[in-house]
Order: C-alpha cells, then sequence, then structure tokens
C-alpha cells in the first residue's frame, strides 16, 4: 500500500504532534514566592546591620587609637619630666655632698680673725646653732612590716606581691631601698 505524497505530510504532522505531546513542557518560572521574598529581606537588613556595625568597631578602634595615643605622649612628658626632675635632684645632691665635704675640711674656728671675721663668725655662729630636730622618719621596714615579715618567712617576691596586691617590681624596689637603708646606717 502505497500512500499519497499528501499522506505523507499528514503521518509526518500526527507523528511531530505525537512528540510534542509527550515531551515535557518547561513550566513558565513563577514569581517569586513570598517566602523568598522575605528571605531576600531579611538577608538585605541583615547586611546592613553588619556594615552599621562594621563602621561603628572601626569608628571606637580609631578612637582608642586615638586615646592610646594621647596616653603615650603624656607618659613620655610625665617620664621626660621626672627624668629632668631626678638630674636636678642629683645635681643638688651632688652640690650638699660637696658642701658637706667642705665644711668637714675646713676648720670651724680659725686660727686668728681677720678684718671680716666678725661677720663670718656670726654666720658660723648661726651654721653652729642646731636646727630644730626633725622628727625621725619611720624606716622602710617599720613602712612596710607586712611586706618584710613575709619575704622574711621566705615567700618569693612573686608571691609577696601578689598577697599584697602590689608590683613585682615595686616590691623588689622596696627590698633594694631597705638594704640600702640598712647599710647607710652601719
Amino acid at each position: 500500500m502505497q500512500l499519497a505524497p499528501w499522506g505523507y505530510i499528514v503521518l509526518l504532522g500526527a507523528f511531530v504532534l505525537v512528540i510534542a505531546l509527550a515531551l515535557p513542557r518547561k513550566k513558565p518560572v513563577p514569581e517569586k514566592t513570598n517566602q523568598t521574598q522575605n528571605m531576600e529581606i531579611a538577608l538585605e537588613q541583615f547586611m546592613e546591620n553588619m556594615e552599621s556595625d562594621n563602621r561603628e568597631l572601626v569608628e571606637l578602634v580609631k578612637q582608642n587609637r586615638i586615646e592610646n595615643t594621647a596616653q603615650l605622649q603624656q607618659r613620655e612628658q610625665r617620664i621626660n619630666d621626672l627624668e629632668q626632675r631626678c638630674a636636678d635632684l642629683e645635681t643638688k645632691l651632688e652640690q650638699a655632698a660637696q658642701f658637706m665635704v667642705q665644711q668637714a675640711a675646713s676648720p670651724v674656728h680659725p686660727a686668728q680673725p681677720s678684718p671680716g671675721a666678725a661677720h663670718d663668725e656670726s654666720a658660723i655662729a648661726a651654721l653652729d646653732e642646731e636646727p630644730p630636730a626633725a622628727p625621725p622618719r619611720p624606716s622602710i621596714r617599720s613602712r612596710y612590716a607586712e611586706l618584710f615579715e613575709m619575704y622574711d618567712q621566705g615567700k618569693s617576691v612573686e608571691s609577696v606581691a601578689r598577697k599584697l596586691g602590689m608590683n613585682k617590681g615595686e616590691v623588689q624596689l622596696i627590698l633594694q631601698l631597705a638594704k640600702q637603708e640598712e647599710g647607710a646606717r652601719v
């Protein structure tokens, strides 16, 4: 059985129609659902919050850096002032020590009075007068009795500092000053 050419065309059309119906159609993309929109809004808000928190954190770090720089400058200035004061005091101490050595080396009363000796004698008499007795300064050991008691019991510098709430360097300095004070008394 032979089909006419138009039959072949009809058969071909029917075949294409069956295949077109058999293949799945692409479904149109539905518009964003409400849940997806809510998720996007939540993510956008989260990102905005993170950015604002980040900006605040950056500002806080900048402010802390500025404050730390200012504190550092103040401390450096104070250290410089204290070093200058210490140098001045050392100079005065050396001058006082030299004066004391000169006073000890020179005789208190000259053998023959000179013409200006009356004036010198009154100055010497003023120096000979004892100044009013100053109250005795308490020793370092008496001022820090608890510290020395613990140290004499064999406690380490670290444990003494911890128990008294002091810095380790502070405790070491007090111990050194006490040793110097004892050496000066001997």
